[in-house]
């Protein structure tokens, strides 16, 4: 089950790449189970389809939604500011599908985030 603040964050980085000019959005949604939880498949079955679920709410395409389904383990897992495990169970990318290249997103401001990753 996704949280406010699961959806709130999922939610703004969709209106982010819906920004992305002339291209369609590609989600990948990496969905997993840590080994310390019990039905594993399960888990990231439920997880993955619940974050499908709420994209196409949010407008993104099925048929552009791709599922990877990772097991973690115990040094996967991120500490908090005050040293408590945070465990996340789901991860979602978006990419822009671009018609041949994608380099001339690179000079676009309408494009976000500005990183190097995007702006070398």
């Amino acid at each position: 089950m996704l949280t406010n603040a699961n959806r709130l964050a999922i939610k703004n980085a969709t209106v982010e790449a819906k920004k992305w000019p002339d291209v369609q959005i590609q989600a990948v949604i990496m969905a997993g189970a840590y080994t310390a939880e019990r039905n594993m498949d399960r888990l990231k079955e439920s997880r993955a389809r619940n974050v499908k679920s709420y994209l196409e709410q949010l407008g993104v395409r099925s048929e552009n939604i791709l599922i990877e389904k990772h097991t973690f383990t115990d040094e996967m897992v991120v500490k908090g500011a005050d040293g408590k495990p945070s465990y996340r169970q789901v991860f979602v990318e978006f990419k822009p599908i671009c018609k041949g290249s994608c380099a001339w997103m690179c000079d676009d401001p309408r494009v976000t985030p500005r990183t190097k990753l995007i702006n070398p």
